[in-house]
Parts: structure tokens; C-alpha cells; sequence
């Protein structure tokens, strides 16, 4: 699990105070002057007292110590505002001859992102991180415990009210203070993202708010102003505090009016926190600049993946077959060449795109190598190529392209030169084709009608295995009926056993001039054994949001790690955000396209919708019109190089450093700790609360 950046500083600086190894802490209460053993801040040590480590001269008089004791049992701490704050402990020992009296013991605690213990029994909670941990007092070969909870509170007044009006929120009307438009509620977060901005309708110029967010170790209130459309961001650094204390525990969330003098009942909604932290990159089509971007989950912004080059210029390496047209290169509207449709290999080293050319459809593809920095086009196929989209092997070597006659064709990422295989023989059109995280499935659309690879109203959901040894493809069946309707963009879940796929009546949100086509698609999921069926994913595809906002989810795609017990799936939907990006009547018609997140359960029950609501990927461009979302990895690290999570390792393992960082290291030997690579379930640490999924330790179903 991620390492909080303060708790190891705030552990470097105890350190530094305390003298660590200088003898025993001779700072204390009158007294406390014995020769403790010294100890370092975080794990205690003895630090002098009536009676020491080894009982003292009092063991002889009152016999071996039969029994310990630590108070308060159980304790508290309450740090305010993000301040430290502390508490002293004490320890008591009964000796054979009913003699009771306070020792010195060593002293130990074991959650030291929250607080550190000294050789006192003195507990500093760093006032960041809230949460529960266990206190251990050791003596005479006895140990004894107390759980300290450490809460965290914050008060803060932007909108500067006076306590009387602050009071006035305690006796509210029954009025509602207005309506919560986004998050929406029961959404489900994860760790590692920017704050979500908390957006409603109802109030007017000059109404004061209290926000209030509370969960079992933070409450926090906010008394703000907020003229319409009114909105409140909390801070990254209270959002990081939240997120981080959660235990799994569902977060309360008020929003509450005060307006000449009277309040208003408070808005309510729950968010769930998942106990894990997002991790790769999510690469994306900007439509209207043409351009590849990438976000990633935590970023304030997105930035380009690489540069395209002039639209009127041909560039290197230059296709072949080039015919002399001028501009060779359709325009993203920059002066850039155009790079449209693309994909991602799971392990982040390899984008294949398309590159548009001038005045028409079918383009050439070429290999980007995400693992050079800048990153660098590889090839680029013939320019006379009818690509329209790509599929990727998940060590990005192989890809299947998808021409505009609905064929589909292996090649070799490296060259662009085809692999004959079964896929060339299809007599079908055939679209949209995506590989397991396992390398061993593809996926796509079967028996299509329409008009190309990413325009169609109906298909089937099809899967084949595939060898790589041998590079062959076999055992093709249907696992979802299309009927009358289009399955489009399969993704397999990081586990390999799932699918999730876009379901509707067109598999584009619109195409041409407003009132031509409008998609009406929903997102839906299932096994790849077919044993399940079909599952649909009503609340991410925005099952109860208004009329014109449901039914509007396209191209899903699969983040390749789970977390915290959940799929993690970004899709593409023009549906409103908030009060920052309302539409009309419908919102395909606005094109305002952007990316959205949803998590999905793990292991699916029958007749449950599985799914929770959407989130707004935050660091957009709100300006620019997003989708093709990929999912994938960051290039991976060697070993020696710093890291968070296994994953993010070539060796698969990241352990601690020593010095409060942790890097990728070579197979350490032992369990697999959550996120470090795995083969089966056994491998884990904690199994079966863990399960090798997709290759590395997770968690195996949400708290």
C-alpha cells in the first residue's frame, strides 16, 4: 500500500528531537531520570521510571511480575486542524505478592503513518493521517496492549460567521437547502486522485454553506460562501487526509443553506472510499486539436504523448507508397497531423495509431514506443493502408488492425508487415478487437452490420483463443447475442474472465449533422465462460441521473490492476457535469464529450447491479472534446529505480529502500504483499482476503 510522504518525515524529525540512541530520555517528569535503553521515536524503547526494563530492585521484594496493564485502555487522541497532537500512556504491573505499581516499559506502535510512540508512553499523532492502531507496552517478558484511535477534526470559516450563526445550522427548517448535482451519491472513490468538486443548484448571491464531511476518523466542517452555480473544492491535502483515514467506512456528506437568517435541512449523500490507490495512465483522443493526451489518476492536467509533427509535412520514419498528396496529413485543427484512433498495451510501452491522411477515412497506423522519452514513432504502414482501429498484445509486440472492409489482420507492431493467421479467412465483418491481459483471448464484435470498424448497429459478442507461441487464433464462439442491437469496444477485465462492452442502438455517440444519429448505449459486462450472461451496469451508465443524461456511455475500457476489491472502467459519456458542462436537449448534439470512471465489483451477483456511480476524471480539459480513453500501465521500472507498487516494477516487487522510499527489487522471497507480482492465489500475503489478479496481489472483494 502507498507510503504516506508526512509520516516519514514526521518520523525523521522525532528522531532528530528525541536524540535517538543518546542514553534515555532524562527529559521527562520528575523522576524519570533511570538509564532507559534508549530507543528510537516509532518503536519506544524504556525510558526510565520506578521500576525499568528488568523489574528493578523491586522484583526481588515483590516477587516476578505476573501481569501488565496500559492505560487509558483504550485511547484517544483528538488533533485539530491538521496539527499534531499527543497523549501519555501509562503502564501498570501486578507482581506475585498483589503488589501493583507503574513500570517502565518498552514501548511500541504500530501505525506509524499516524502517530509515533516515544520511550515515555508518550503517543504524537502527526495530525494527517487519522485511524486505529494498537499500542504494546513490553516488560519482565509481559506484554499488553491498548487500541488508540487517533481522530482528526477541522473547522474552517472562509465565509467568516460568527459563532451565533454557526449555531444556527443546528435548528434548520424542513426546507431542502437546494439539490446535489455532483458527486452523485454513493459514488466510490479511490485513493490517489484530485479532490472531487461538490457542485449544486438552489442557492442564491450571499448564502453561506456548511459543508460537512465526516467518517469514523475525520469531521470536518467548512463554512463557505458559494453564489451560484455554486460549487465547494475542498483542499488536496484535507481530500489525501480523508481518503487515506478511511477504513471503508461510508463518508457522510451535508450540504446545508443559511439565508437571511434561517437554515435549511441539509443535502445528504454517501461516498465510499476504496482501500487502494489508482495507478497507470489513461491516454486519450483530444478530437478537437487532434492531438494523443495522457492523464493520470492524481494529475492536475494532461499532457500531449507526443508530437505528431506538421500536418503538411510527410515525416519520419515516411510511409511507403506515398502518393505526393498535399498536405500529406489530415489537420487536427493545430497545424498537427491528426492521430485518431488508437490503443494502448496493458504493460504502457506501445500505442498503435492511426494516422489520418488528407481527405480520407482509411489511413495508415503506425507503432508509437512509449518506453523512449520523448516517445517515438517506430513505423508507419504503407500510406495506401485502410486501417480505421487496432488492437494491441499486451506486451505491445502484436497487434490485430481493422480495415475499412470490417477485416481484421495480425502484424507485427514493430514492422506493420502482416502475420497470416485464422483472422484473414472470416467471411463476416468483424470489428473492434481487443486482447486479455493474459495474452491468451481476443475479443471483438462478430457478424456486424454497418458501415465501418467504428460505426455499426448491430454486432454480436465474439472471443477466440490465442496462442503466441504459435501465433495462432482458434475456438471462436459468441459469448453475447447482439439480437437487434450492437455490442462495440470489449475490454477485459485485469483478471482475464470478463468483459465489459458498450450495448445500444448505434456504436458511435452521433455521426454527421445534428439530428442524424444519436447512439443510445449503456454499459454492460460479462463472463467469458458464459455461465453468467450478460450483466448491465445500470448506475455507471447513469441509471436515475435526468432523462437526457441516462443511456450515454461508449467505448469503456479497463484499468489492467485492480484495486480495492474493484474493476476500474473509463468510458466516454457527453452527459452534464455538474453546473460546469450542462447540455441542451441532448448531449451528443453538444459534443462535449469527456472521460468518466466507475467502479465495478469484482465476481459479479446474480440479479446485482455491480457497478457504482461515475466520477469525472479530474485534470481535464473541460475546452476540449475527449474520448478513446485507454487504460494502461506506465512503462515499467528497473530495479534500483523508485516505485509505489509491485506493478510498476519489470521484477514485479517493490520493497522499502531503508531510508523511508521504497524501489523496485529483484524476487525478495516470501508472500507477495498486495500489488507485488504473483502466480496463484497462494502466493499472496493474507490469502484469501488477497487473490493473484492478473498477475498481482489485490484485494479480493471491497470493505
Amino acid at each position: 500500500m502507498r507510503r504516506s510522504f508526512f509520516s516519514w518525515s514526521l518520523a525523521i524529525s522525532l528522531v532528530t528531537a528525541a536524540g535517538c540512541g543518546s542514553g534515555g530520555d532524562t527529559s521527562g517528569s520528575a523522576g524519570n531520570t533511570s538509564a532507559g535503553g534508549g530507543g528510537t521515536a516509532g518503536t519506544g524503547g524504556t525510558g526510565g521510571g520506578l521500576i525499568g526494563g528488568d523489574g528493578g530492585s523491586l522484583l526481588t521484594e515483590h516477587g516476578k511480575a505476573t501481569a501488565l496493564a496500559v492505560a487509558p485502555n483504550p485511547g484517544t487522541i483528538e488533533a485539530k486542524d491538521g496539527l499534531p497532537a499527543s497523549a501519555q500512556f501509562t503502564a501498570t504491573a501486578t507482581f506475585e505478592d498483589g503488589y501493583q505499581g507503574p513500570v517502565d516499559p518498552t514501548w511500541k506502535f504500530d501505525k506509524l503513518e499516524i502517530a509515533l510512540v516515544d520511550g515515555t508512553g508518550l503517543v504524537t499523532a502527526n495530525g494527517k493521517l487519522g485511524g486505529k492502531g494498537t499500542l504494546t507496552a513490553t516488560f519482565a517478558g509481559l506484554d499488553a496492549t491498548a487500541p488508540v484511535t487517533v481522530h482528526l477534526s477541522f473547522t474552517e470559516n472562509p465565509a467568516g460567521i460568527t459563532p451565533a450563526d454557526q449555531a444556527l445550522f443546528d435548528a434548520p427548517n424542513a426546507s431542502p437547502s437546494g439539490t446535489l448535482l455532483y458527486p452523485y451519491d454513493k459514488t466510490v472513490f479511490a485513493r490517489g486522485l484530485l479532490a472531487p468538486e461538490v457542485m449544486w443548484n438552489g442557492g442564491a448571491a450571499g448564502d453561506v454553506y456548511l459543508v460537512h464531511l465526516k467518517q469514523d476518523f475525520v469531521d470536518a466542517k467548512f463554512y463557505v460562501t458559494a453564489d451560484p452555480p455554486s460549487d465547494f473544492k475542498m483542499t488536496d491535502a484535507f481530500w489525501t487526509a480523508l481518503t487515506q483515514s478511511n477504513a471503508g467506512e461510508d463518508v457522510s456528506v451535508d450540504v446545508q443553506r443559511l439565508s437571511g437568517g434561517q437554515a435549511f435541512a441539509p443535502m445528504h449523500e454517501t461516498w465510499k472510499i476504496a482501500q487502494g490507490s489508482l495507478r497507470g495512465s489513461i491516454y486519450y483522443w483530444a478530437v478537437n486539436t487532434g492531438q494523443l493526451m495522457k492523464i493520470a489518476p492524481g494529475a492536475s492536467s494532461p499532457t500531449v504523448v507526443f508530437d505528431s509533427g506538421p500536418a503538411d509535412q510527410l515525416g519520419a520514419p515516411a510511409p511507403a507508397n506515398y502518393n505526393g498528396a498535399m498536405p500529406p496529413w489530415e489537420s487536427g485543427g493545430n497545424g498537427k497531423r491528426c492521430v485518431a484512433c488508437h490503443t494502448v498495451s496493458k504493460d504502457g510501452s506501445t500505442i498503435a495509431a492511426v494516422f489520418e491522411k488528407k481527405g480520407s477515412t482509411a489511413s495508415p497506423w503506425g507503432t508509437i514506443d512509449l518506453t523512449q522519452d520523448p516517445a517515438q514513432v517506430k513505423q508507419i504502414t504503407p500510406y495506401d493502408s485502410t486501417t480505421i482501429y487496432l488492437g494491441l498484445s499486451p506486451d505491445g509486440k502484436l497487434g490485430v488492425a481493422n480495415d475499412l472492409a470490417m477485416r481484421m489482420h495480425l502484424a507485427d507492431t514493430a514492422t506493420g508487415n502482416g502475420i497470416p493467421s485464422a483472422l484473414d479467412g472470416f467471411a463476416d465483418n468483424t470489428c473492434d478487437p481487443a486482447f486479455s491481459p493474459n495474452g491468451k483471448l481476443l475479443a471483438f464484435s462478430g457478424h456486424v452490420d454497418g458501415y465501418y470498424p467504428v460505426e455499426f448497429y448491430r454486432a454480436d459478442l465474439d472471443v477466440m483463443d490465442f496462442d503466441a507461441a504459435t501465433m495462432t487464433f482458434s475456438n471462436r464462439r459468441t459469448v453475447v447475442p447482439g439480437g437487434n442491437l450492437a455490442v462495440a469496444f470489449p475490454s477485459f477485465s485485469p483478471d482475464s474472465d470478463w468483459l465489459l462492452y458498450q450495448y445500444g442502438d448505434y456504436s458511435r455517440a452521433r455521426y454527421g449533422a445534428a439530428g442524424e444519429v444519436s447512439g443510445n448505449d449503456d454499459l454492460y459486462m460479462a463472463d467469458v465462460a458464459g455461465i453468467t450472461g450478460p450483466v448491465a451496469l445500470a448506475t455507471a451508465s447513469g441509471a436515475g441521473l435526468e432523462a437526457k443524461n441516462q443511456h450515454k456511455a461508449y467505448q469503456p475500457t479497463v484499468n489492467p490492476i485492480s484495486v480495492g476489491g474493484y474493476t476500474w472502467v473509463v468510458f466516454v459519456s457527453p452527459r452534464d457535469y455538474g453546473n460546469k458542462m450542462v447540455s441542451g436537449a441532448d448531449p451528443t448534439t453538444d459534443n462535449r464529450k469527456q472521460l468518466w470512471v466507475a467502479a465495478v465489483d469484482m465476481n459479479p451477483v446474480p440479479g446485482k447491479d455491480p457497478s457504482h456511480p461515475a466520477f469525472w476524471l479530474p485534470g481535464q480539459d473541460l475546452s476540449t472534446v475527449n474520448m478513446s480513453g485507454y487504460w494502461a500501465l506506465e512503462p515499467c521500472h528497473q530495479e534500483g529505480m523508485g516505485c509505489d507498487e509491485g506493478y510498476e516494477c519489470c521484477t514485479g516487487f517493490c520493497q522499502p529502500d531503508g531510508m523511508g522510499s521504497f524501489q523496485c527489487v529483484p524476487p525478495p522471497g516470501g508472500c507477495s504483499k498486495q500489488g507485488d507480482a504473483c502466480g496463484t492465489d497462494g502466493d499472496c500475503c493474507n490469502s484469501p482476503s488477497y487473490q493473484c489478479i492478473g498477475g498481482f496481489c489485490a484485494q479480493a472483494e471491497p470493505n
